[in-house]
């Protein structure tokens, strides 16, 4: 706990180092809410210093609220940094109020669209450390079987090397679905947040009463993922593929118990439809349902796509699609072209960069670093959503989930999405498309997410939306 660095021979103070290098690691959300601290005693030892220089750092901490003492058991980190603080509450509410702070957008909307919202292991700084070391070596002929990445995806598709097809962007994933997906096919979403690349198959069609039709496909909604209620859907309605998501934002049929889903599979067979499991954080909670599933007799029914990078380095879509043998084979010979060995053959001088330094990435050991530092930070930052809308919107239900970028606020009354997120976006607050979710035009539901806010924009949004609803209702 604390990557501490001292500077012996410059001029601030030691005390002050420590403080600061301390407040910043907290400020980050590296830590659970109240997660006991280093010692007095033994973090002075680590450092070399004197005890009475670590009671100065944790004694200014303390002051700004970023950490508590409790008597006779030692420091821990607090709830949030300067939540405490009934003044600086004030300051905050204040400041929201004011003409000049309605110029600054506050993003829920959750869209990373190729920004990088975590600094660190950010592409560009793996990519300026690679590249000072390889120079121009950087487009050279490089044998991938000896690097990182390539191992990675090795491992990744073990036991599925005639079945596992490797894309390098989205719109290699869409062609590799366009094998599949006919325009006379009937998609079914289990209330799914964003569609990822079953957009594309969507056209420009907007939801009207549980139904999209569209050039390509058609796509029916279901509110929720209760058992009873799909499984008697899917017994009377014909479907070609049911598409679930790990996104955790709605009730998810994911986190049905294993046995109900492989009746699901059951189903499914008997009634000759695939479901596909589009699984876009797979690195932050890997579900062992899922391979349970890949590894059963039910794999033949099973389209399973697995994002590998868009979460790690903002910009980056590459992944697997393991396929049925029966596809697979069936399309042998449009496929081919795109399996794991053939694609690393084949590599443009850019992809052959962007593998090399994925590979230096994992080298690195950045990666589990990252997701644990993400994961981390999600779960603070939805902690601190979840007490500010409990404050701010009172006698409202609030949903935060424990592994998702987003959230769910449930207003007392229904709105006109649309009308909402433009009088909104106005007033300097930026909301998640709920087209983007299949919420329905008129509905109750505000989805929010942390990933591109601090603690302070946090607490500064929900105040702007409460008063933006207040304004709205008005």
């Amino acid at each position: 706990m604390f990557e501490i660095e001292l500077d012996r021979e410059g001029e601030e103070n030691l005390y002050k180092q420590i403080y600061q290098q301390i407040k910043a690691e907290i400020l980050e959300d590296r830590y659970t809410p109240d997660s006991k601290m280093p010692s007095i005693r033994k973090l002075a030892a680590r450092l070399g210093v004197n005890t009475e220089t670590v009671v100065k750092a944790y004694d200014l901490l303390a002051e700004e609220f970023l950490i508590y003492k409790k008597e006779g058991s030692g420091s821990y980190i607090a709830p949030a940094a300067g939540y405490k603080s009934n003044q600086d509450d004030q300051r905050l509410r204040i400041l929201s109020s004011k003409d000049s702070s309605q110029k600054r957008i506050i993003d829920f909307s959750g869209k990373q669209y190729k920004r990088e919202y975590m600094p660190e292991y950010a592409f560009d700084l793996v990519f300026d450390q690679f590249y000072s070391q390889v120079q121009g070596n950087v487009f050279k002929q490089i044998e991938f079987e000896d690097k990182q990445w390539f191992d990675f995806l090795k491992e990744m598709k073990a036991g599925y090397q005639e079945q596992a097809l490797y894309y390098n962007s989205a719109s290699e994933l869409i062609s590799i679905l366009e094998l599949f997906i006919k325009k006379s096919d009937l998609l079914l979403f289990e209330s799914p947040s964003e569609l990822g690349p079953f957009a594309h198959f969507l056209a420009q069609a907007q939801p009207r009463e549980g139904q999209i039709n569209s050039d390509k496909a058609e796509i029916l909604k279901v509110e929720n993922a209760d058992y009873e209620v799909l499984m008697d859907y899917l017994r009377e309605n014909k479907i070609d593929y049911l598409i679930l998501s790990d996104e955790p934002v709605f009730a998810n049929v994911l986190s049905w118990s294993i046995s109900k889903l492989k009746s699901l599979f059951e189903l499914a067979e008997m009634l000759k439809f695939k479901i596909i499991i589009y699984e876009t954080y797979y690195l932050y909670a890997q579900k062992q349902k899922v391979e349970e599933l890949l590894n059963s007799k039910f794999k033949n029914n099973l389209i399973l796509i697995r994002e590998l990078s868009d979460k790690v380095f903002a910009g980056l879509e590459s992944g697997f699609v393991f396929l049925p043998e029966n596809d697979y084979y069936e399309r042998e010979a449009d496929l081919n072209k795109n399996l794991l060995e053939n694609k690393f053959k084949a590599l443009s001088a850019g992809d052959q960069l962007i593998e090399n330094v994925l590979s230096y990435y994992l080298e690195k050991y950045y990666l589990t670093k990252r997701t644990k530092l993400l994961k981390q930070r999600l779960k603070n930052r939805n902690l601190l959503l979840k007490d500010e809308l409990e404050k701010s919107f009172r006698n409202i239900e609030v949903k935060c989930s424990q592994s998702s970028f987003y959230s769910i606020l449930y207003l007392e009354n229904d709105l006109d999405q649309k009308a909402f997120n433009k009088f909104a976006k106005k007033i300097g607050v930026l909301l998640a498309d709920h087209s983007n979710f299949l919420v329905e035009q008129n509905s109750n539901q505000i989805i929010l997410s942390t990933a591109a806010l601090d603690q302070f924009s946090i607490r500064q949004g929900v105040i702007k939306l409460a008063k933006i609803y207040r304004q709205y209702l008005s």
